[in-house]
């Protein structure tokens, strides 16, 4: 498919709002990483031009320069810390047209960038090919899978990643392409197969409603994703201007952090809380309609309650374990599910709020404060 498009190409809507979302992950990304010495390895599988014809930054110039315009890019460049940028394109002109982009940036000497024109299946083979004959572990990893179809990422590379402790993946998921000519294709369902893992995908051959076909690919490939290991998988709907799903943003990782910081990034996209970016959207923020903050953080406020009624916990304990593997809730809801629990339950469901300092405003929850949950009527 990759053959009929030009070697650049204008940029949709819709992949603006996906570099948005991987701009502000990796804005959280290289500073959590850089706080240790260490190398860390980006991985951009099918990086293109690196531009796009109206002059916009492809992926691999977007994350070069989110690490060189970083406001804490020192960080980034003291001894010990790392930066290794692999751009994989197997199209011969566009992986030209990548490395002379490539040279017009000044690079720090610790940023160490490699560009293959190849397959990412072969390149990515290699890199893990060398880690697993050595018994070593792939420094701290996050992949970003982006191609034109639903092929040449397989599920048993991706199995092979999920393996390495410190891996995080975002895969741009190409549902229409998968559905209008993969699916049609009998030549092309070894490709499914690949993609998925197993044969779970001929389920879909039978379906006649094309919102139950959709659903059921959909959830079918995240439940594959989270059988490899990673403890969480979300995913971002990308809507065309034909009101119909272009493609789906997975991503999977087992660092809390890392889950936060991916759901602040698609609510930044999605302010309205519904996890998706339409073409048709209006581009201007909808500065008077009420996002679903207040239903997710209400229904936050009861989940805690019935799960540390009675316990004394610190904020930083309930961000890690009960907001960072939520589906949707991000920091901003458990401050307002803490003050529905203290402030407007009847009898208050916080007992108290013991701060670091003896100084505390009103309905807010400073680092470092402990949270103490009222008993439930007749516990001890």
């Amino acid at each position: 498919m990759s053959v009929r498009e030009p070697t650049v190409w204008a940029m949709e809507p819709h992949t603006k709002a996906k570099h948005e979302i991987l701009s502000y992950y990796l804005k959280g990304w290289f500073p959590i990483l850089a706080s240790v010495p260490q190398r860390m390895l980006y991985i951009d599988g099918f990086a293109g031009p690196g531009e796009y014809s109206g002059g916009e930054d492809g992926s691999p110039i977007l994350a070069l320069k989110v690490a060189l315009e970083h406001k804490l890019k020192d960080k980034f460049q003291r001894s010990g810390a790392e930066l290794v940028f692999i751009f994989v394109e197997s199209d011969k002109a566009r992986c030209e047209n990548l490395e002379r982009k490539l040279a017009g940036l000044q690079l720090p000497s610790n940023f160490k960038v490699r560009t293959f024109c190849n397959t990412f299946e072969d390149v990515f083979d290699a890199i893990l090919g060398s880690i697993e004959e050595q018994n070593k572990r792939l420094a701290p990893s996050f992949v970003f899978i982006d191609p034109f179809g639903p092929a040449g990422f397989p599920m048993s590379y991706l199995h092979r990643l999920a393996q390495q402790s410190s891996s995080e993946v975002l895969v741009n998921f190409q549902y229409q392409s998968l559905n209008q000519w993969f699916l049609q294709d009998p030549s092309k369902h070894e490709h499914l197969t690949a993609l998925y893992g197993d044969e779970r995908w001929q389920q879909a051959l039978n379906m006649v409603d094309s919102r139950e076909k959709e659903v059921y690919l959909r959830e079918s490939y995240k439940e594959a994703l989270k059988q490899l290991g990673w403890k969480s998988v979300r995913l971002f709907r990308m809507v065309n201007k034909h009101n119909q799903t272009q493609c789906y943003l997975f991503f999977a990782t087992s660092n809390w952090r890392g889950s936060l910081l991916m759901k602040q990034a698609m609510w930044n996209a999605a302010p309205d809380g519904d996890f998706e970016y339409s073409d048709l959207s209006d581009p201007y923020p909808k500065l008077f309609q009420l996002p679903k903050h207040e239903e997710y953080s209400s229904q936050l406020a009861t989940r805690l309650y019935e799960a540390h009624a009675g316990q004394t916990l610190q904020k930083e304990a309930l961000i890690k374990e009960d907001i960072a593997w939520d589906e949707v809730c991000i920091e901003r809801h458990l401050t307002r599910a803490l003050q529905i629990l203290e402030y407007e339950q009847k009898p208050p469901q916080i007992q108290e709020v013991i701060t670091p300092s003896c100084k505390r405003r009103k309905a807010t929850y400073p680092d470092g404060s402990r949270i103490v949950f009222t008993p439930k009527h007749g516990s001890y």
